[in-house]
């Protein structure tokens, strides 16, 4: 019987294979299937009152200390600074190794059906009379562009960078692509850009489509050793004399 924990492992080491496929195929269905149902019940406005405007009066009545440093500078990214920070880091990782950056490549999609998202819903974005706005922002507002833009650069950073990595380190890297997609989900909200639930959809769209790109059969991708050239280690190792 294989160990249960096989297809978290994979997960987390960068390289999911036969055991974990299943597993990301699950969570990006569920995801997508969760987002459609937000998508629904916003655009019935049902949340609005029972969910949105709580939520949103809570995390904005909450200290967040130096936290705030972290969201103002998050919510600063949007429009062409964010595009220019998903290019450098497309091209970064095309540089260091040709699967991260097709990972990267692939899930920057996610960011494309965004827009088409917000388009097609044209939800209006919170109003001073309801709450405070502390980062006026225009455009429609479901689904927040910032939640999808972290979600996928995150959860792709850190399935490229893992295989890189020790084991024992490999938790870390995700403790910290997740910390940061909380992070900027509570600014937008913190800030007034965006409704609860417009975060929401933005994260379960974002989280879908990257578990999708790592669900992909490996034969369509580089293989996690690819790279442009060898490492130093292999090089010399090659070189020695036996």
């Amino acid at each position: 019987m294989s160990d249960p924990r096989t297809p978290a492992k994979q997960v987390l080491a960068g390289e999911p294979g036969k055991a974990a496929r299943p597993w990301l195929g699950w969570i990006s269905l569920v995801a997508f299937v969760l987002f459609v149902i937000d998508t629904i019940v916003v655009l019935n406005g049902v949340v609005r009152t029972s969910f949105d405007l709580p939520v949103e009066t809570a995390v904005q009545a909450i200290s967040w200390g130096p936290l705030t440093y972290v969201m103002r500078f998050t919510n600063a990214t949007g429009g062409w600074p964010q595009y220019a920070i998903g290019a450098a880091a497309i091209v970064g990782m095309f540089l260091y190794e040709r699967r991260a950056g097709w990972l990267l490549a692939l899930g920057a999609i996610a960011s494309f059906i965004d827009s088409a998202v917000k388009v097609s819903v044209q939800r209006h974005r919170p109003t001073p009379d309801l709450v405070k706005i502390l980062s006026p922002n225009n455009g429609y507002s479901y689904a927040s562009g910032h939640a999808v833009f972290f979600t996928w650069l995150c959860f792709m950073l850190a399935a490229s960078l893992a295989p890189r990595l020790r084991p024992r380190l490999r938790p870390l890297l995700w403790g910290a692509a997740a910390f940061i997609i909380v992070v900027v989900c509570l600014g937008r909200v913190w800030a007034g850009a965006h409704w609860p639930s417009d975060v929401v959809g933005g994260f379960l769209l974002g989280l879908s489509w990257a578990a999708f790109v790592l669900w992909l059969p490996e034969r369509w991708l580089p293989s996690p050793s690819l790279r442009w050239l060898p490492s130093r280690r292999r090089a010399v190792s090659t070189a020695r004399p036996r």
